[in-house]
């Protein structure tokens, strides 16, 4: 199954949408980021893996591809890890309800499943609310205030 999910990236302190899509196969342990990653995307891979086996969701068996879009732009630090495996579980039809397409994941994952804050959190939330996202899943940083913007709301999370 395709899943489809958004995220934000950031271009210096400018928010992109991103569109997180994860397709799975039944095949060879394979598991694949595409769509400019810079390290730090492509360490999400463990990341991931490590979380969802943590959380009772082994990939064996599974050829997993994961593409960021748009592919022209250069994706960047651990932010798109939540959505990538909110996106990996849907894919496997692990979710029980679906995802609006107006709602984004921004945090990076800990190997045990825990969502953590990044750099450019608030950037990131106000493009979420520019790109039309109206459902923002993100970790709390201790660091900004509780943020309340009119049309977004932000739903703040601990873990997967």
């Amino acid at each position: 199954m395709c899943a489809k999910v958004t995220s934000i990236g950031l271009k210096g302190m400018e928010g992109y949408r991103v569109n997180v899509e994860v397709r799975a196969f039944v095949g060879a342990d394979s598991f694949r980021i595409v769509g400019l990653p810079d390290a730090a995307v492509k360490e999400s891979k463990e990341r991931i893996i490590a979380a969802l086996q943590s959380l009772g969701y082994p990939l064996s068996g599974e050829k997993i591809i994961i593409n960021l879009s748009p592919a022209e732009q250069k994706k960047s630090g651990p932010m798109f890890d939540f959505s990538m495996a909110i996106s990996v579980l849907q894919s496997l039809n692990e979710l029980d309800d679906n995802i609006p397409e107006d709602a984004g994941f921004i945090g990076a994952l800990s190997l045990d499943g825990t969502i953590m804050p990044v750099e450019g959190m608030l950037p990131a939330v106000l493009a979420a609310k520019k790109v039309g996202i109206h459902k923002l899943y993100m970790p709390y940083d201790k660091r900004l205030p509780r943020l309340e913007l009119p049309e977004l709301e932000i739903l703040y999370v601990s873990s997967m």
